[in-house]
């Protein structure tokens, strides 16, 4: 009898593995992808299906679920004069459970009357990502560098500040925090032809970015 049982359970094991087998890849559950961020994730100035995040929902088709939390304006610091924490979009990020969390801000941090505030960037940063891996300790986070922008009014985004204060902060809590960078920062050098506005990238520069972005989540660039 109990060799009987034995057999019967390696069949029904056996069954099991070939199903999986032939199941389609389709079947297994998508990677859900979060992108928080600012105007430039949100993807101002560009139809929809042309930001950055649009294009890599597109690449990565069935294989992720890609949500868009960028709301226009909006800074990391906390204490700063819009914090993407107080949004509702923040709110449906951190509902949303993402496996991957890709944090686009900084830039707005640069002007003067957030950055008076810099003291608290890093721990700011750090918490942002905690929070986020309390909804899952195995969340994968990805930290964007700013690209250089620079807004044309005094007290206005500062790209001076971006490259010599900020991004080095950014690297200082994601190496602390275990994070990757993905520094589009450095595709954007020298590509003020494809900032609209001076902050702004249009359709060109937001292809750009994806397409980097995409390399490093396929581990094909390290930055």
């Amino acid at each position: 009898m109990a060799i009987f049982y034995s057999m019967k359970k390696f069949i029904v094991l056996l069954w099991i593995g070939l199903l999986a087998a032939f199941l389609p890849v389709d079947c297994a559950a998508a990677v859900k992808l979060a992108c928080l961020g600012d105007s430039i994730t949100a993807g101002m100035g560009v139809r929809k299906e042309d930001c950055w995040a649009s294009r890599i929902a597109k690449a990565l088709d069935k294989k992720a679920e890609v949500g868009n939390f960028g709301v226009s304006a909006r800074c990391l610091l906390f204490k700063g004069d819009r914090p993407i924490t107080r949004e509702k979009a923040y709110q449906d990020a951190l509902a949303f459970k993402p496996d991957m969390l890709l944090i686009g801000l900084g830039t707005n941090d640069s002007k003067k009357v957030n950055w008076i505030h810099k003291d608290d960037f890093v721990d700011d940063y750090k918490e942002i990502i905690a929070e986020f891996r309390k909804q899952n300790p195995k969340l994968k986070v990805y930290c964007l560098l700013p690209i250089p922008s620079q807004e044309a009014r005094e007290g206005g985004i500062s790209r001076e500040c971006i490259e010599k204060e900020i991004i080095p902060l950014i690297r200082q809590a994601a190496k602390s925090t275990k994070s990757r960078v993905i520094d589009l920062n450095k595709v954007m050098k020298n590509k003020g032809s494809l900032l609209v506005d001076g902050v702004h990238p249009n359709a060109e520069g937001h292809a750009l970015m994806a397409e980097h972005i995409l390399l490093v989540l396929k581990g094909k660039s390290l930055e």
